[in-house]
C-alpha cells in the first residue's frame, strides 16, 4: 500500500505547526501574520495574498514551504506599510474571500496578524515543526514494522533527505527546469516548467499555447506567455516569473544532488535498505550505524566549493554523483536568469526526533506526535517508518 493512502485519507491526518524564531515586539517594521491553511500550498496562498491585498510577492516572508494536503499554522511576515487584517479565502474554482472557513470541509486558508516583529522571516527562520499524523490500514504486520523501525530511528535518526515537496513547488517533478539554464537553453527551460518531459505538438504558437493553457495560469505565467507572443526572446520571458519561483528551480536541483550524495554515502558506508521515492527515485537508510557519534555531527555541502569535504567516503560518494549527472564546477556560484546558482551550504546528514508520543492507538490506526528541525521532513521518516 502506498505512502498516502495511509497518511493522508483527510488533510486532518497531517498537522503541521511551525514553532517561530521572532518574537513580538512593541514596535517593528513588519507585521508577524499567522496562516492557517487547508489542502493548499504554501506558495498558493501567497500567490492568492499578493492578489487580493496587492502587497508584492518579494514582500512576504516565510520562513518554509508546508505540505498542501495537510492542516497546517505557519507564520508569515508583512511590512508595516501595507494594510493587513484577519481576512480567509475560500477556493472553489476559483478564489473568493469569505468572511470564515468551514475547516472540516473547504479548501482554503485564514491570516491573522499578531503584532510586530522587527525584521522579516527567511527561509529556515524557525525553532522547529511540531507534526501531528494519524496513520490508517495500521494492520498487524504493519504495527511490528513500524516498531521496529521506531527503534532504529530512536537509537540511530534517520537521513536527512529533502522530501517530495521539495521537488513538488514547480510544475513538473519529472524534470529539472535548472540543467537546461545551466546550459543555456531558456526555451528548453520554459517548455520543461510547462510541460515536463511531455511533447507538445503546438510549442512555439504562443497563441494556442495562451489559449490552451490559460485556464489554469497563475497572472505571470500569462504575463510571460504574452511576453513570447510579443517576440521577447526566451531568456526575457523567463525573467517575467517571480524571483521565488525561480528560485525554486535552483533548490529542487540542489536537493535532487543532495540527497544523492547521501544515498551514495549510505550505501558505501552501512548496512542499508533502499525505499521507493517519487519519479522512480530511491532512498536508502540505514539499519546499523556503529559511528552514530560521528554522523551526528556530519554536514554534507550541495556543491563542496566553499565548504571542503575531509571525509573520503563522502568525498567519493559526492564526486560519482557529479560525474552521473554531467555536472560542472564551473556552474556554481554561476549568474543565470537574474539569479545566481548552485551555490554551497551545508546540511546535516542525519536528523533526531523531538518529543515523540502516541497519542491513540486503536487495531487500525495510530496517532503520534513529534517535533523536527526546521528543513527536515517527516515524509522522508514516515517512508522509513512505514516502508513505503
Amino acid at each position: 500500500m502506498k505512502l498516502y493512502t495511509r497518511i493522508k485519507r483527510t488533510p486532518e491526518d497531517f498537522i503541521v505547526e511551525e514553532i517561530p524564531a521572532l518574537e513580538l515586539k512593541k514596535e517593528g517594521n513588519f507585521y508577524l501574520v499567522e496562516l492557517k491553511k487547508r489542502n493548499v500550498s504554501t506558495l498558493e496562498t501567497l500567490r492568492v495574498i499578493s492578489r487580493f491585498l496587492k502587497i508584492p510577492l518579494k514582500e512576504i516572508g516565510f520562513a518554509g514551504l508546508k505540505d498542501r494536503f495537510a492542516v497546517t499554522t505557519q507564520y508569515l511576515t508583512i511590512p508595516t506599510n501595507y494594510e493587513i487584517d484577519e481576512r480567509c479565502f475560500r477556493f472553489n474554482g476559483r478564489w473568493k474571500e469569505v468572511k470564515n472557513l468551514n475547516w472540516e470541509k473547504e479548501y482554503g486558508f485564514c491570516i491573522k496578524p499578531l503584532g510586530k516583529v522587527e525584521r522579516p522571516l527567511k527561509l529556515g527562520d524557525l525553532r522547529e515543526n511540531r507534526f501531528t499524523i494519524t496513520v490508517r490500514n495500521f494492520e498487524k504486520n504493519l504495527r511490528e514494522r513500524f516498531y521496529r523501525n521506531y527503534d532504529i530511528v530512536k537509537r540511530y535518526g534517520f537521513p536527512n533527505y529533502f522530501g517530495e515537496q521539495r521537488f513538488g513547488s514547480v510544475k513538473s517533478r519529472d524534470d529539472f527546469v535548472l540543467r537546461y539554464l545551466l546550459r543555456g537553453d531558456f526555451e528548453g527551460a520554459l517548455k520543461s516548467y510547462f510541460f515536463g518531459k511531455s511533447s507538445v505538438e503546438y510549442w512555439g504558437d504562443w497563441r494556442k499555447l495562451y489559449k490552451t493553457l490559460s485556464p489554469t495560469l497563475e497572472e505571470y505565467e500569462k504575463d510571460l506567455i504574452r511576453g513570447l507572443m510579443r517576440g521577447l526572446s526566451a531568456e526575457k520571458a523567463f525573467r517575467i516569473l517571480p524571483k521565488n519561483v525561480r528560485l525554486m528551480f535552483n533548490f529542487a536541483y540542489q536537493s535532487f544532488l543532495w540527497n544523492e550524495y547521501l544515498r551514495e554515502y549510505i550505501e558505501e558506508k552501512y548496512p542499508f535498505i533502499r525505499i521507493p521515492f517519487i519519479n522512480n527515485w530511491k532512498l536508502s537508510y540505514w539499519i546499523e550505524v556503529p559511528d552514530v557519534e560521528y554522523l551526528k555531527e556530519l554536514q554534507i555541502p550541495y556543491t563542496g566549493k566553499e565548504f571542503k569535504v575531509k571525509d573520503k567516503t563522502l568525498r567519493r560518494a559526492m564526486m560519482r554523483v557529479l560525474r552521473k549527472y554531467g555536472v560542472k564546477e564551473e556552474w556554481f556560484d554561476r549568474e543565470v536568469g537574474g539569479m545566481v546558482v548552485m551555490t554551497d551550504g551545508l546540511r546535516k546528514a542525519a536528523v533526531f526526533l523531538k518529543d515523540f508520543k502516541i497519542l491513540e492507538k486503536t487495531k487500525n490506526r495510530i496517532k503520534v506526535r513529534f517535533s523536527l528541525p526546521p528543513g527536515s521532513y517527516a515524509t522522508v521518516l514516515l517512508r522509513f517508518l512505514l516502508k513505503g
